[in-house]
């Protein structure tokens, strides 16, 4: 009895998966439904003999469709957890993983699964012992191999950046730094650069002369390792680079490492700075079509409606009715645009029906400066629909705010009511005078 519970214990790797597997797919939002049907087919296959074999396949191809689901499952989590990571949703996304992780460790489902493998485990004790060990040493190898992996990875040297970063001794700093363009020069190894390019990045928030890293980190740019051009992608922007230097950044937009892709953006934002639109524009629109959805995501968060054409407009606005990314594009883009045009504006309008007030008073919030004159009857108009009906304080301050700026004889009697009103509150009031005495 000792061995077989020591079998069952040394097959905890294989419960574990197995267990994970389960969850993910309930989680996922499978149709149990269909699955159930399935597994009824099973089990009346197996009640004959010839039906036996069929039987086993059903039932391995409901195991399987769990299985697969699993991704299904990450990626659907990772999207959620996307748009929970925004002021205003944090709280419902912690509910939602508190929630979570008590289904995922519901002791109702681990005792059902439990009692069956260890079923299995005592009445084959012999096989699951041989089985065990060879997973074993699988699992080890795969230990192994992710130690190794985290031994090689590039992190930044936290001797020189304390160094670099403390303030008291300015010899110190001064040492650091040669130390670390010693560590970028032509003669280092990839490691080294790659270590130096990371510490960098981790000081740059010092006060420093950046002037000498900038001929050793630009070359770098070209390198043949992924990892050293993405970091050194990293640091560009903040080394005095200028807008001829966006001829070193464009061509990594069709770099062949996502890794690489998804730091261009932001460089080209940092570096361009709303100038050479004939040459920033194409290359972002080229990022924002990429097959990618981290190096689209890292992009749109880079921007700041820096850029701006009607093309441009026209994806980023064809991209914010993708629920991957309207959020972002929303938020960072649109909704910050230096100049909106009617195009522009009327995506923001749509907006201010989403009931989540973090988006609808973002997009308020954006149609309080920008709006072209061509676009400001149709935001007149959407604003006065939009007022009436939102509820939430912040969304419709912003909302009387943009009124200000557009507001025509058109808006008066609807002021009027709100002045009038019994259940307006003062603060909205106070702003529906301020926008009558401009009129007047």
């Amino acid at each position: 009895m000792k061995s077989a519970v020591i079998s069952i214990r040394r097959c905890n790797v294989v419960l574990l998966v197995l267990f994970l597997a389960f969850t993910a797919a309930t989680s996922a939002g499978i149709e149990n439904k269909s699955l159930k049907q399935i597994c009824e087919e099973a089990d009346r296959l197996a009640q004959t003999p010839d039906g036996i074999e069929s039987a086993v396949a059903k039932y391995r191809s409901v195991i399987e469709i769990h299985r697969a689901n699993e991704k299904v499952f990450l990626a659907a989590l990772h999207g959620l957890l996307e748009y929970y990571d925004e002021p205003g949703r944090i709280e419902d996304g912690a509910r939602f993983l508190l929630a979570l992780g008590q289904e995922l460790q519901n002791p109702e489902n681990m005792k059902a699964l439990q009692k069956e493998f260890s079923g299995f485990a005592l009445k084959h004790r012999d096989v699951m012992n041989r089985i065990t060990e060879e997973m074993g040493l699988t699992a080890r190898q795969q230990r192994e191999k992710k130690s190794k992996e985290e031994a090689e990875r590039i992190v930044p040297s936290r001797e020189l950046v304390n160094a670099i970063l403390q303030r008291k001794d300015k010899s110190l700093r001064e040492k650091s730094l040669a130390e670390l363009r010693e560590m970028l020069s032509p003669e280092s190894s990839n490691r080294d650069k790659g270590t130096a390019l990371a510490t960098l990045r981790s000081a740059l928030t010092a006060k420093f002369d950046r002037k000498p890293f900038r001929p050793l980190v630009a070359p770098l740019l070209k390198s043949e390792d992924a990892e050293i051009r993405m970091r050194a992608l990293q640091c560009f922007p903040a080394l005095k680079a200028t807008t001829r230097d966006l001829e070193l950044i464009i061509p990594l937009a069709e770099d062949d490492s996502s890794q690489v892709r998804q730091e261009v953006g932001g460089a080209l934002i940092h570096i361009g700075n709303g100038q050479e639109k004939e040459k920033v524009i194409p290359a972002l629109m080229k990022l924002l079509k990429d097959e990618e959805y981290k190096v689209i995501e890292r992009t749109l968060r880079s921007m700041w409606g820096q850029y701006s054409s009607p093309e441009f407009d026209a994806l980023l606005i064809e991209l914010s009715r993708d629920p991957r990314h309207r959020g972002h594009v929303i938020y960072h883009c649109l909704s910050t645009m230096r100049t909106k045009s009617p195009e522009v504006c009327r995506r923001l309008i749509e907006e201010l029906d989403e009931p989540n007030w973090n988006d609808s008073g973002r997009a308020a919030w954006g149609l309080t400066y920008g709006v072209t004159d061509e676009a400001k009857s149709l935001v007149e108009e959407g604003l006065l629909k939009a007022l009436p009906e939102e509820t939430n304080a912040y969304t419709r301050k912003q909302e009387f705010r943009a009124l200000r700026r557009v507001a025509t004889e058109k808006s008066r009697s609807y002021l009027r009511s709100v002045i009038e009103s019994d259940m307006e509150t003062e603060e909205h009031k106070d702003l529906a005078r301020e926008i009558l005495a401009a009129l007047d």
